[in-house]
């Protein structure tokens, strides 16, 4: 027993060592820049040269099924649509030749829908692999009734190769929204502009913890045609805002279908500057995925979430179509806590020969329930703030981008069928 102790003891201390000389070969990188690679795996690690890092070899495995491992970790990143490897062994060497086909990593964005008087459209784009090292640098147009809004913002996870990261973004979102008192809801033009930075730290490429701070100024202002109802005309408020978000990605890619867990929970301390109390925010996403047989896919988010319970009727919790609830319109409820479920079968009906394109048909499921501002918890569980609407959709699939999905739903409620709409957009909706 002491011999073979000794044995295994020796190959920790040096075996391990004298098999981390495992030469890469990166092969058909266009865009990427190698150090992209040694950021976003824990199995690289610099070599003697920069183009020919050395796999740091795992102890407990063998080559092939570490390199496995490594391929899948590969594939799930956005800018890699294949990973294929072999190893060459010469002599006392050995190379692992790794053979790429780089992902289409700059695409629009394009959301549009509604319901009747209360629509919405997005354009933009989003490049999720800018200066080939995985920084992302995105700037869009939304349009929400007539009011004209922007998003722009800039990321990078590994600020000069470090697991230190940030993230600088600018928003303006306006829209018209029903904002609801005791004597009836009154609609207002709400307009936010806020500015905002993120510091980030990544444990692993799954694992990330980010702390961000922001300000903003709100604006309500009452509509005309709502002049001698309750409510104030004008409110103008300047805030900040700090908060805390953790994520843990355990998801795996195999080309328009998923398999794994997705959690990510954020808190939020809101405070208005020159009086008033903070309001506190935080919420929890869970997403699912299940491959089901050769064709389908089963997706599920629940997301729960909870704030400060003021009396407000400018509560954080929205219910809208581009985000929770399909067909139910834009911002047309709000809570001071949410509990949401929503339910996606998603079905391969075609993939052409040369795995480029692939269409998927939807049936879907949208549950969601709020607190009313300054009500009891208990109000999420009755029936007049619960809110169901089922559909189908289509997904047209280029599987040579990540996430590149033209999406097509339509959303009926189930207790009042003349309430539904038409939600359109790029990506998939969780």
């Amino acid at each position: 027993m002491l011999p073979r102790l000794l044995l295994f003891t020796t190959f920790l201390l040096f075996g391990s060592g004298l098999s981390a000389q495992v030469t890469q070969q990166f092969n058909n990188l266009a865009r990427t820049r190698v150090q992209y690679l040694l950021d976003k795996s824990m199995d690289f690690q610099p070599g003697l040269s920069p183009e020919h890092p050395l796999l740091k070899r795992s102890p407990v495995q063998s080559l092939e099924d570490q390199l496995e491992d490594v391929r899948q970790d590969l594939v799930n990143l956005p800018v890699f649509t294949k990973a294929d490897w072999r190893i060459e062994v010469s002599g006392s060497d050995t190379t692992v030749h790794w053979d790429f086909e780089e992902s289409r990593t700059i695409f629009p964005i394009l959301n549009f829908g509604g319901i009747k008087g209360n629509t919405f459209y997005q354009i933009g784009f989003n490049d999720i692999h800018f200066r080939g090292r995985g920084q992302q640098l995105t700037a869009s147009y939304q349009n929400n009734d007539g009011e004209h809004n922007y998003y722009l913002a800039f990321t990078n996870l590994a600020w000069r190769g470090s697991r230190w990261g940030y993230r600088l973004e600018s928003r303006r979102y306006a829209a018209v929204e029903p904002v609801y008192f005791d004597e009836g809801s009154v609609n207002y033009r709400y307009a936010n502009l806020s500015f905002g930075a993120d510091l980030s730290y990544t444990f692993t490429p799954r694992n990330q913890l980010t702390f961000g701070l922001s300000t903003f100024n709100e604006n309500y202002l009452k509509l005309e045609d709502a002049e001698g109802l309750p409510g104030p005309a004008d409110i103008n408020l300047n805030k900040f805002l700090v908060k805390a978000s953790h994520t843990l990605d355990r998801v795996d890619h195999f080309g328009e279908r998923q398999q794994g867990s997705h959690h990510q929970t954020i808190v939020q301390l809101v405070r208005t500057i020159g009086g008033g109390k903070g309001f506190l925010i935080g919420w929890h996403d869970y997403r699912r995925y299940q491959k089901l047989g050769q064709r389908g896919n089963l997706a599920a988010r629940l997301r729960a979430g909870i704030s400060s319970n003021d009396r407000t009727p400018f509560a954080p919790f929205v219910l809208d179509s581009q985000v929770n609830i399909r067909g139910s319109g834009n911002r047309i409820d709000r809570g001071t806590a949410q509990l949401i479920l929503n339910l996606e079968y998603r079905h391969n009906v075609w993939k052409d020969k040369k795995d480029r394109f692939a269409v998927q048909l939807v049936g879907f499921s949208d549950l969601g329930t709020w607190r009313n501002p300054g009500g009891r918890i208990g109000d999420i569980f009755q029936s007049e703030n619960i809110r169901h609407f089922v559909g189908g959709g289509v997904r047209l699939i280029s599987l040579k981008a990540h996430n590149a999905v033209l999406r097509l739903d339509y959303g009926v409620d189930t207790r009042n069928k003349s309430e539904r709409g038409f939600v359109a957009g790029f990506g998939q909706y969780f």
